[in-house]
């Protein structure tokens, strides 16, 4: 693993680069992958960003979306795996694990090209060349604008990249009112707006811009999808396959869903259980000091953040996860009841 300061010297015009993030790219992801690539493309590289999965529509409003190449598509398939054997360096945004890539992990395990890892999450996994890599960071978008900053090119965040980069940080704060909200997150989010970036229309193309199926979707898993258990204290929501093909539900609708079971009174954490062909999907909140982290990674494959985890049940059996859930809640009970006497 070398410095991240000696990388700067390398990227040289016209050294081809591929930049790619996590499945299910969220706007930290996106808005990260997009503003970096922005600035390569300013010191003369060839870049290009490549996702695992769809980019949701709510987020295709950002410079150089339409250009994205998406994994699951045959055709972009193929392009894809053409740009990562010529790549000189692979830049790995906002993921510390290659399996956060899914069925593009294994392009990028074999690519010939060094590795770049910049990402906020836990517990990185050691197969870079390079890591940029800072937990206390609220989102990679700071990591990116804190890098820039670093390598003395603050004149290159234009417009462009300053709304990829604020769209980033505001989402990964849950809008600023999350804990990782920083002293810092305020002064890069100051000097972002100072260069003319528009808080407002960012705000609504990200969150007012849902279709009419989504509203719908939303309302019937709060309605019909969703229980409290009062002796965890926990928010439990869950969505079937046959929900997500009856609301036509589109990549990102799931997004944000699992933060209105902490709206609950009394509720120290929410999980959302989603059915996937290949398994359970479950994400994590939790308010100051409940740790969702640990659990996730000790009884569902998974981690993260302290407050914002995710993790994954293998049987696409909804009731086996919940199943799973009832075993090992009774072990969290005294820590549960501990946070909730503080």
């Amino acid at each position: 693993m070398s410095s991240i300061s000696a990388l700067r010297a390398q990227l040289r015009p016209g050294t081809k680069v591929v930049i790619t993030t996590h499945f299910n790219p969220d706007s930290d992801a996106i808005g990260s992958s997009l503003a970096w690539q922005n600035y390569l493309l300013q010191l003369g590289l060839e870049v290009r960003v490549v996702v695992p999965s769809a980019v949701a529509a709510n987020l295709q409003w950002m410079d150089g979306a339409d250009q994205i190449l998406n994994f699951e598509d045959t055709v972009h398939k193929i392009a894809i795996e053409s740009l990562l054997q010529d790549a000189e360096f692979v830049f790995c945004l906002d993921f510390s694990g290659l399996q956060r890539l899914h069925g593009l992990s294994h392009r990028v395990t074999i690519a010939p090209g060094k590795k770049v890892v910049i990402d906020h999450h836990l517990n990185p996994e050691d197969f870079a060349d390079y890591y940029y890599h800072r937990t206390t960071a609220a989102s990679t978008c700071e990591l990116i604008y804190d890098l820039i900053q670093e390598w003395g090119d603050d004149e290159k965040i234009n417009l462009e990249m300053g709304a990829c980069l604020y769209s980033g940080i505001m989402t990964d704060t849950g809008s600023f009112r999350h804990p990782n909200t920083t002293a810092h997150v305020h002064e890069v989010v100051a000097r972002l707006i100072q260069k003319g970036v528009n808080t407002n229309a960012i705000h609504r193309r990200i969150f007012d811009s849902a279709h009419i199926d989504r509203l719908r979707f939303l309302g019937h898993v709060l309605a019909n999808r969703m229980e409290y258990l009062p002796e965890y204290h926990l928010t439990l929501m869950w969505i079937t396959e046959e929900d997500q093909k009856q609301f036509n539900s589109q990549a990102g609708d799931t997004e944000g869903i699992v933060n209105y079971g902490l709206q609950i009174a009394g509720s120290i954490w929410s999980i959302l259980l989603i059915q996937r062909p290949d398994g359970i999907k479950l994400s994590f909140r939790s308010i100051e000091p409940f740790a969702v982290n640990e659990f996730a990674s000790q009884y569902f494959e998974g981690g993260g953040h302290k407050n914002a985890s995710g993790g994954r049940f293998s049987p696409s059996s909804l009731d086996g996860a919940k199943e799973k859930l009832q075993e090992v809640l009774p072990l969290y009970l005294s820590e549960i009841n501990r946070v909730k006497n503080l």
